[in-house]
């Protein structure tokens, strides 16, 4: 269980082409320290996810944490440290940038029990990040990671395909970079076109295009087997649905959907379920048995996933449950359908 707190670009020393976190986080201001305990007492009182006693973090996004004053910074954490001195709060996360990472600051963390750093890399190609207005390059996502690992940190990436200058090649080039970080976890952000942002006149000027929906989608399953490949996890596909982002005109242009990691899930399993197939089979029946939590997304929206086999290949696709499969993973099994477990 996650508590989050967002700073909208508290600490932020530059202007994102792509970011309006405002809109994005339907926050207009930074929280005051003082009203942080509160919250915190809320949400545990509520009694979320305390069935499946996970560790319980505070979280603070939308910002970059570390660029703020040592001050700021402490102010925000201090209110924390009661909590997990009484057991009740397991530690503390921050999204940051990769060129606000420094050895004092990173030990002022340490002191306040925060235990995973996600920094904002977006991409890993210099052009791409000067494009975007990133203010940061490659190389300070090398370093950046690698003093976070040298001091016991957990750290997670964020990724975003599709920014100025991107392409299919580049990102790849990126995911792989990436890879041979080691991060902990990453998330994949494609690029949105949202209102009141630099990249918004840019697209109302034809000075940039988003990625199709199904362009993203590609993208991010190619992304999602390699790190999974890797035993990296991705812990997020696709801005989270908000209020605010829902609102007529929030999101100009560009490949959103509120269901968007299971349209990536789902074009993932469709890859696996084909290479199962035996070559040359043009007609007749298959079957295939996914863990019951994959179901879903294995048979795909609107059953996308049994559709495509029968116009790929002409053959009539069966998808069942069986939980001694492994989560993301395919196994193909004689084509029958045991009564209420397959589709």
């Amino acid at each position: 269980m996650i508590i989050p707190f967002f700073i909208p670009h508290a600490g932020c020393p530059h202007q994102c082409v792509f970011c309006n976190q405002k809109r994005i986080t339907g926050k207009s201001a930074a929280p005051d320290p003082s009203s942080i305990p509160a919250t915190i007492i809320q949400h545990l009182a509520s009694g979320h996810d305390r069935a499946r006693r996970d560790p319980v973090q505070v979280a603070f996004y939308g910002g970059s944490f570390t660029a703020l004053s040592r001050e700021v910074q402490q102010a925000y954490l201090e209110q924390v440290l009661p909590f997990i001195a009484s057991g009740r709060i397991a530690g503390v996360r921050v999204s940051t940038r990769p060129d606000a990472i420094s050895a004092d600051g990173l030990a002022l963390l340490q002191r306040y029990h925060v235990g995973t750093v996600e920094l904002g890399v977006q991409s890993m190609d210099d052009e791409v990040l000067k494009l975007s207005g990133r203010g940061h390059t490659a190389s300070d996502t090398v370093q950046a990671v690698t003093m976070l690992s040298a001091h016991a940190f957990s750290v997670g990436l964020q990724l975003m395909p599709g920014l100025p200058g991107d392409s299919g090649e580049i990102f790849c080039d990126t995911v792989s970079k990436v890879i041979a970080l080691k991060p902990d976890v990453v998330r994949l952000y494609p690029a949105l076109v949202i209102r009141d942002t630099p990249l918004e006149q840019l697209y109302r000027t034809r000075g940039y295009s988003p990625l199709a929906l199904d362009e993203a989608v590609a993208l991010c399953r190619d992304a999602l087997a390699k790190f999974r490949q890797a035993g990296i996890a991705v812990i997020r596909i696709g801005l989270q649905p908000t209020e605010e982002l829902g609102r007529p005109g929030a999101i100009v242009a560009g490949p959103f959907h509120p269901a968007f990691r299971q349209l990536v899930e789902s074009s993932l399993f469709l890859e696996t379920m084909g290479s199962l197939l035996p070559s040359g089979t043009t007609s007749g029946a298959v079957a295939f048995a996914v863990n019951p939590a994959d179901l879903s997304s294995a048979i795909g929206q609107k059953r996308r996933n049994i559709r495509a086999i029968r116009d790929r290949y002409g053959l009539d696709a069966t998808v069942m449950a069986d939980s001694r499969v492994p989560r993301g993973s395919v196994r193909s099994v004689p084509p029958c359908k045991p009564a209420g477990q397959g589709v």
